[in-house]
């Protein structure tokens, strides 16, 4: 936003006195809860959220107190609850940057990153750039590496579109090249007076280039 804004004063021509208003649109690709509720303000909206979701232990702590009877996950709940708020129904998470991420369901996630992965302003990123940009739209989930890796591995356009890579399938195992040894050098010297005590006359030399 703020390298936006540095292009558009760099491209504008105004006077000294003259001012102008630049308004910021942000686009959510779920529609937020609390745009909802407030411009609905006599209506009475439910949740319904599954008994399995991620989200109902840490909602439970933090709105009413109640924690699982397992101590396991007693203790895992009260380690993560401080990072999290529950506001006008909507659970959020502190990221370390100090933004509130919206965090999301099963089901919101598949839609979530189709949208960022191949929606309109997608450009089918990796699965480390797609997660970054998830989080920079404003949400949250546990599992969002594991699930952003598994989509792009299966998306058809990667996979055609995607660069080769020029990589073996498993480690490649070193050789020691024979060649050096392979290069010999032969030299007959001889005739030899006097012959040796076997009656030989001739001497075969021979020597390797590589070890001299």
């Amino acid at each position: 936003m703020a390298d936006a804004l540095a292009n558009l004063a760099a491209s504008l021509t105004l006077l000294k006195d003259e001012t102008i208003h630049v308004p910021l649109c942000h686009k959510w690709v779920l529609p937020s809860l609390l745009i909802l509720q407030q411009e609905e303000v006599n209506a009475t909206s439910v949740f319904t959220i599954d008994s399995e979701d991620w989200r109902q232990p840490l909602i439970d702590y933090l709105e009413h107190g109640k924690l699982p009877d397992e101590l396991r996950h007693r203790t895992e709940i009260q380690g993560r609850a401080p990072r999290f708020i529950y506001y006008k129904e909507t659970l959020c998470r502190r990221s370390f940057n100090g933004v509130l991420l919206r965090c999301l369901g099963r089901e919101e996630t598949n839609q979530t990153i189709e949208e960022a992965h191949s929606g309109i302003c997608g450009a089918h990123q990796s699965e480390p750039k797609l997660h970054f940009r998830i989080k920079r739209m404003g949400y949250y989930w546990p599992t969002m590496v594991k699930d952003c890796m598994e989509y792009v591995k299966k998306c058809q356009s990667c996979q055609f579109h995607s660069n080769f890579i020029h990589q073996p399938p498993k480690p490649l195992d070193p050789t020691i090249a024979s060649w050096p040894f392979d290069a010999w050098g032969l030299d007959v010297v001889g005739p030899i007076t006097p012959k040796s005590s076997a009656g030989h006359a001739y001497i075969l030399a021979a020597i390797d280039y590589f070890s001299k």
